[in-house]
């Protein structure tokens, strides 16, 4: 049970729509596991420009950025990492003086999510050409990986290969490729429709490597397809707990470290 006091500190989760969104859920557990006076509420605001004036003016400490607004958010920071500079994206702001600092901890929750798969000079098809995927490729292009794009628009994955490098291919293709590692960064299989698939037609390989973004349900009907077919499956839970355990972080400034992220984890799948 959440109570709000006159000392409790409020952050929010912004976007539009948030029905699918379990940030509140996820960061109140968190602070309440650390024993912060601090809670996070959801604000469903179609109008960026309005949400961002409440945020100055109520001095909102971290506010955790979602769709469609992980872009257009920029223009309204004060600093921004270089990461996420570079990716064009923010899913974090963090207020310290009255200045707004931007970053993007996907980057460290793809990298949670994918600690114990090597990913050097491996096949890693991608599924989508949004933000989720210029995270995902920032972080393996550095692993050196080597990138194939699917996405339902190709001028959109041709414009990603020539960025963080990589070849477009086809649905019809997937079957003679050596694909070592699957990623899909789009919102198919998402609370409500569960039952969608971004590969409906593909033939799993055992010891394959599928990782879903989506984290809502924990276990996709994508992944419930690959683990029928042997492969080995990464559920978009890992990153999304440990994203937001890195947005808790830069807030507070600390290190709270892979165990921490892991008791929390099991925690979420077990709420």
């Amino acid at each position: 049970m959440i109570t709000i006091q006159a000392n409790t500190q409020l952050n929010m989760v912004i976007g539009f729509p948030l029905e699918h969104s379990q940030s509140p859920l996820l960061h109140n557990a968190l602070y309440q596991a650390l024993g912060y006076e601090a809670v996070l509420l959801a604000f469903a605001q179609p109008d960026l420009k309005d949400l961002m004036q409440v945020i100055r003016t109520l001095m909102t400490p971290l506010v955790a950025v979602t769709m469609p607004f992980k872009e257009e958010v920029l223009r309204y920071l004060d600093h921004c990492s270089p990461e996420a500079q570079q990716l064009g994206a923010v899913n974090t702001i963090i207020q310290r003086a009255g200045q707004l600092y931007g970053y993007n901890s996907d980057l460290y929750g793809i990298a949670y999510a994918l600690r114990n798969t090597k990913v050097a000079h491996k096949n890693v098809l991608l599924i989508g050409a949004g933000g989720a995927a210029r995270a995902c490729a920032y972080f393996l292009q550095k692993q050196q990986a080597h990138l194939w794009w699917l996405n339902r628009s190709r001028e959109k994955a041709v414009r990603m290969a020539k960025e963080w490098g990589g070849q477009v291919v086809q649905g019809s293709q997937l079957s003679v490729l050596p694909i070592d590692i699957i990623v899909n960064t789009t919102p198919l299989g998402m609370y409500p429709d569960t039952t969608a698939t971004p590969l409906p037609p593909y033939q799993f390989k055992p010891q394959q490597i599928v990782f879903d973004m989506v984290y809502n349900p924990p276990l996709t009907r994508l992944l419930q397809d690959a683990a029928r077919a042997g492969a080995i499956t990464i559920s978009g839970v890992d990153m999304f707990v440990a994203q937001g355990v890195r947005q808790v972080e830069l807030w507070k400034e600390q290190c709270l470290g892979n165990q921490f992220v892991e008791k929390m984890q099991a925690q979420f799948l077990g709420g």
